[in-house]
């Protein structure tokens, strides 16, 4: 098997990453490494820890800093655009020794990187993680908080420089394959990424040694978890409203809630909704910020259903993965990408435009059956044969492969 020299470009790099894609991103080139004989260099903005696999990484620029409007600096901003020369000089080198691009999450490549990358003659490849936005300027990176402002500033230098080239531009023709985790990213990128000759849907997967599945007991349902960043987005207050109702009628039902709460404006109302409420305060458990490598053993391991109430369309959920993977059963909404995984043989699905629909769900999840028990363990069935880490890489591997 000839051996790939890989420039990987991604916005954020483990152990310091914004989400479960970024931490899919590293896993999958660790795979490709380790398995493939794939040869990667890293280009990311955040990263602290050096990987055995991989070489050293260069600042890119785009997802400065830590992440997310509410926390970005004018000051990071700035040294982004005072440094755009010396970190495309960077890129540009090593772009001449790759022999292919790979892109994670790539709306975030600002121009002049798109240019280097482009005119290297180096087969490009995409792993588009998300929603490739309608307004090529509609992304948070141009946008913080001001305190004296009291609204949101807009840096003019910047928005220019993060200048992407937008859906219908004739930059896709010039890509040569796109990867895509879930049949729901590729359905809703059909219209923009028409111009490209090769797709291919590699489902996210996960390393299911870190998440082993637990013995099934009925006291475990009686146990639910949350986890997802603490933004209206991911349904937490649909979550505690049905949880809420619930615990009224199982009286040793509990909740435990791993997520920052206290570093969004919507966590903290989450914060003081638990605290007022007596019922909620005495059933829920704050774990705050767990980090990934701890999630097994202070969430997964306790709980027998994952409450995943998103209302907004995930792309995919590594979170649901890493649930099922435990032995957990998950109740997700029926949006985005979640029905791929989770369907009647191994959870619950419910509309969260549905009044009530939830709170039905989660009284089927936690009712002791031998019909739960089949779906624990389909669940773990489900992601042992087709969402592993290992399965994802083989068939990005053999893409790869077969469009150069």
């Amino acid at each position: 098997m000839n051996r790939i020299k890989c420039l990987a470009i991604s916005n954020s790099y483990p152990p310091d990453h914004a989400g479960g894609y970024e931490l899919g991103a590293f896993n999958v080139l660790e795979s490709l490494s380790s398995e493939y004989g794939w040869i990667n260099s890293i280009f990311a903005s955040v990263r602290k820890k050096k990987s055995l696999l991989t070489a050293d990484t260069v600042l890119t620029g785009f997802f400065p800093g830590r992440l997310g409007p509410e926390i970005e600096l004018i000051n990071t901003k700035r040294a982004i655009i005072r440094n755009t020369d010396s970190i495309n000089s960077a890129l540009t080198e090593a772009v001449g020794e790759a022999d292919v691009i790979f892109i994670f999450n790539p709306r975030r490549l600002i121009l002049p990187q798109w240019t280097t990358v482009l005119n290297a003659e180096k087969p490009v490849f995409l792993l588009i993680s998300d929603f490739w936005p309608q307004d090529p300027y509609g992304s948070d990176v141009f946008f913080t908080r001001s305190k004296k402002q009291n609204g949101e500033l807009r840096d003019l230098k910047l928005r220019e420089l993060y200048r992407t080239v937008p859906a219908s531009s004739k930059f896709f023709g010039e890509v040569a394959g796109v990867v895509m985790g879930s049949h729901f990213m590729k359905n809703a990128h059909a219209e923009s990424l028409a111009m490209v000759s090769k797709k291919c849907v590699a489902h996210w997967g996960i390393e299911v040694g870190k998440f082993p599945a637990m013995l099934f007991s009925n006291d475990r349902l009686k146990t639910v978890g949350f986890c997802g960043r603490p933004e209206k987005e991911k349904g937490l207050d649909l979550a505690l409203d049905a949880f809420r109702n619930l615990a009224l009628e199982v009286p040793d039902l509990r909740l435990r809630i791993a997520s920052d709460l206290k570093g969004s404006t919507f966590g903290r109302s989450i914060i003081k909704r638990i605290n007022y409420d007596p019922i909620l305060k005495e059933r829920v458990i704050l774990l705050g910020h767990v980090p990934h490598d701890e999630l097994h053993a202070k969430l997964y391991s306790q709980i027998g259903v994952l409450l995943f109430p998103s209302v907004w369309d995930e792309p995919f959920a590594l979170t649901v993965l890493e649930a099922m993977s435990s032995g957990s059963i998950v109740v997700g909404s029926n949006t985005g990408g979640t029905p791929e995984v989770v369907d009647d043989e191994t959870g619950y699905l419910f509309d969260p435009k549905k009044e009530g629909a939830l709170l039905e769900a989660c009284r089927l999840a936690v009712t002791a059956s031998e019909s739960n028990r089949l779906k624990a363990e389909s669940a773990v069935k489900r992601i042992l044969e087709h969402h592993t880490i290992e399965l994802m890489a083989k068939k990005i591997d053999g893409f790869v492969r077969g469009s150069m």
